[in-house]
């Protein structure tokens, strides 16, 4: 009985990682694990990476509200920083999973867009909250997303659909509390890596 609650209590600890608590948020955030991502879209992220030179991570967070209220979330203030490269970086994509459901919040985007289909990512009075953030002697790298883009009321039969490259952002969202996925693209180079929420300090993770 004593070899069996020893393993249970060693299974505990490697599983569950102390809550953060951000004040200015009245919210904590407890990190949970990490694993490369599958690449297949809809599945769990909605952003592919073609490149060789870069991988993606999948960064499981716990959010909870300190007074168990629903209330409007922030996702860009999380942020993976590579110090090896000295790169800063913001999630592609943040979703939540569960059995029977699967979310994503919404990407925006920074420039007003040529074509229709991407008018209602245009938001320009949301704030991008990542770019509040600097650290010393780190460079914050920003990867354009592809999105398909098209003409509502002029699609052509020539060229249905064509491509637009944007800086994007996520529209905060109402919530209580959460699993959170955190979808990272990171250069392959890298080793480890520290996650972060504003300046806090949430957890370091390695790539194995």
């Amino acid at each position: 009985m004593k070899t069996r609650l020893i393993i249970i209590a060693f299974l505990f600890t490697q599983i569950f990682y102390s809550q953060i608590k951000i004040q200015e948020d009245n919210l904590t955030v407890e990190y949970a694990k990490t694993k490369k991502a599958s690449q297949v879209i809809g599945v769990v992220t909605n952003v592919r990476t073609d490149s060789k030179e870069i991988v993606q991570y999948n960064v499981k967070v716990r959010i909870e509200m300190i007074d168990n209220k629903k209330r409007s979330f922030d996702p860009n203030k999380f942020s993976l920083i590579d110090y090896q490269n000295k790169k800063r970086l913001r999630p592609l994509s943040v979703a939540y999973t569960n059995l029977t459901d699967k979310w994503h919040f919404i990407k925006l985007i920074k420039n007003k867009p040529k074509y229709k289909s991407l008018e209602k990512r245009y938001k320009p009075d949301v704030k991008d909250t990542f770019l509040d953030y600097e650290f010393e002697g780190i460079t914050n790298l920003i990867i354009p997303i592809q999105y398909e883009a098209y003409d509502e009321y002029k699609i052509s039969f020539k060229n249905p659909e064509t491509e637009e490259c944007h800086e994007s952002y996520f529209e905060p969202k109402d919530l209580r509390k959460r699993n959170i996925n955190l979808y990272f693209p990171m250069p392959i180079s890298a080793e480890s890596a520290t996650l972060y929420y504003g300046y806090i300090k949430i957890a370091d993770i390695r790539f194995k």
